[in-house]
């Protein structure tokens, strides 16, 4: 069994060591997510199944800057040579200005998964700083990359963002959703802000996409505009 599997058309989804990341051949070469310190090792090795040669990758999309999607963020630019985009209100942490695992989360849960991601990032598995090339934010407008979407989904994280293929219906989350074990909203404790988490689901069901890419658990290949609306339902307030 190979190294990636294929979704759709042209996208690739490659298992990490605890995210999923995917390496998109059109419109591309792109790869959104870099998973976990060490994932560069699979990153290169799923490019070489499909052909590629490292320096054949032109952009890196960001979701969010969380350890296990930056993980070998470093190391999969200096092989590369790709283009960065992210978030701007992740650019102090991508760039190592502030710890990634400082990054707020909500309620006394999200305080001791903090200290976790503390003992994590600062004793185990380090994160390795790099520049951020094009810091995304809604005052940006356009897109820079053709034929990708950049929808600004705060909530998981303050500057968390989903990417969106129109001509293949193509939707990426990072953790504005996930699919692990099914799909579903975003854990409280995870969230930075979970009323704007909740109103990013919301945004990302309005888009009809065919196919949902999640950052962690399995992807739905077809069928997803069904499922987001309901979880899009499950996020909107009732009223009394």
């Amino acid at each position: 069994m190979g190294t990636c599997q294929q979704i759709c058309d042209g996208v690739y989804r490659i298992q990490g060591s605890r995210s999923n990341m995917y390496l998109v051949t059109d419109p591309g070469p792109m790869l959104i997510d870099t998973g976990m310190p060490g994932d560069e090792q699979v990153i290169a090795r799923a490019m070489g199944e499909l052909g590629m040669a490292p320096r054949d990758l032109r952009v890196i999309c960001i979701t969010h800057a969380h350890l296990d999607h930056v993980g070998a963020l470093a190391a999969v630019k200096a092989a590369t040579g790709a283009t960065i985009i992210a978030g701007l209100q992740e650019k102090e942490y991508i760039e190592g200005r502030r710890m990634l695992c400082s990054m707020r989360r909500e309620g006394l849960a999200g305080n001791v998964f903090k200290c976790i991601l503390f003992m994590l990032e600062k004793f185990v598995q380090k994160y390795t700083p790099v520049q951020l090339d094009t810091a995304f934010s809604d005052q940006n407008g356009t897109s820079p990359v053709d034929g990708v979407d950049i929808i600004a989904t705060p909530g998981h994280s303050l500057g968390s963002l989903s990417f969106y293929l129109p001509s293949k219906k193509a939707l990426f989350t990072g953790d504005a959703l996930t699919g692990m074990p099914a799909p579903r909203l975003p854990l409280r404790a995870g969230c930075s802000n979970y009323g704007s988490a909740l109103e990013s689901v919301r945004r990302l069901a309005a888009l009809n996409a065919h196919s949902c890419l999640f950052g962690h658990g399995e992807p739905l290949a077809s069928g997803a505009a069904a499922v987001l609306q309901k979880l899009a339902e499950q996020a909107t307030p009732r009223e009394v």
